[in-house]
């Protein structure tokens, strides 16, 4: 599953629980369609973990994986991730 534009449009530290909330909206596109997805991608300081959150669309562990791994090595993802206070370990 290929994203073909990440768009971040808002980014916040959550210190109850201890994790980063980027809300992004994923663009897919297929031959002539495109689909376009709403997100919240979470980043655990403290574990290093990533968890991918699609809003009104369902996808495997796998998939989530998988657009995890093109969502982080995004550039622009990399620089809004980088502006806060942790750095990027992939």
């Amino acid at each position: 599953m290929e994203i073909s534009d990440i768009i971040v449009n808002g980014s916040g530290f959550d210190r109850e629980y201890n994790f980063n909330n980027y809300a992004l909206t994923l663009v897919f596109k297929n031959y002539e369609t495109e689909k376009t997805v709403r997100a919240n991608l979470r980043y655990y300081p403290a574990e290093k973990e990533w968890d991918l959150n699609p809003i009104f669309y369902e996808y495997s562990q796998a998939e989530k994986e998988e657009m995890i791994e093109q969502i982080i090595n995004d550039d622009r993802f990399k620089s809004e991730f980088q502006a806060t206070d942790n750095s990027l370990k992939i």
